[in-house]
């Protein structure tokens, strides 16, 4: 009888050592758990302190281009060069600062940013549209559809190659370039970068080369800088 009390007794011992053992093994489980979300959780703000600094920072570009957004604004980021010497980057930050305030279409324009290193100075500038660009810039520029290009006036009289996928196809009659006259035409006569909002279908044959589906640089004439065509982006 005393054996099989002593019996039950170290039964019971067990079972008390086994759940004593699952629990702490639950509760290094959370104890890991909980010290793994605070890490993720600490990275994830880090990663958010970093992005936002970037962002109120501004990013800088590799070369000047033109970028026609979705709802019609364009935005000119352009790369020069900066001489210390000349001028100083106050002297040149307020000289744009001013220029921009001192256009008579109050909010059309929005300097974005404008920053300088050693050598180069970076500038963006977002515009209503692209006939307020045209209008603070001085370059011819304009940006529609088809149809409405035609109504303002403007000719198609020209020769156009295909671009599929962002690469040059075959030569195409001005007819069947504009056909479909619900698609955007961008009119530039300004050597830059160009970015679209959609996949580019036709280009002009002058001085146009396509980098990409929806990237193009207009190119100088004979090399000469000063020198640009009126080139036709269709997309």
């Amino acid at each position: 009888m005393a054996e099989q009390k002593e019996q039950v007794r170290g039964t019971r011992e067990q079972a008390l050592k086994r759940r004593q053992l699952q629990r702490k093994k639950a509760l290094r489980r959370r104890r890991r758990i909980l010290i793994a979300s605070i890490v993720a959780i600490a990275v994830a703000a880090v990663l958010i302190i970093v992005l936002l600094v970037r962002g109120l920072a501004g990013k800088k570009v590799e070369e000047t281009a033109l970028t026609l957004n979705e709802d019609g604004s364009v935005t000119f980021e352009e790369v020069m060069e900066f001489d210390s010497d000349t001028y100083s980057k106050a002297e040149m930050k307020k000289f744009v600062k001013d220029m921009v305030d001192s256009y008579d279409g109050a909010g059309e324009v929005t300097l974005n940013s404008v920053s300088a290193d050693k050598s180069k100075a970076y500038v963006s500038v977002t515009y209503d549209s692209m006939s307020t660009y045209a209008e603070f810039t001085g370059y011819p520029a304009y940006a529609g559809t088809i149809a409405d290009a035609k109504e303002d006036g403007y000719s198609f009289d020209l020769t156009f190659e295909e671009v599929a996928d962002g690469h040059i196809g075959d030569i195409v009659t001005a007819s069947d370039a504009v056909s479909d006259e619900n698609r955007n035409v961008v009119i530039l006569q300004e050597n830059v970068v160009v970015n679209v909002p959609g996949k580019i279908a036709y280009i002009t044959t002058n001085g146009i080369s396509v980098r990409d589906a929806d990237t193009v640089e207009i190119v100088p004439v004979n090399g000469n800088a000063d020198a640009a065509v009126s080139a036709y982006i269709i997309y």
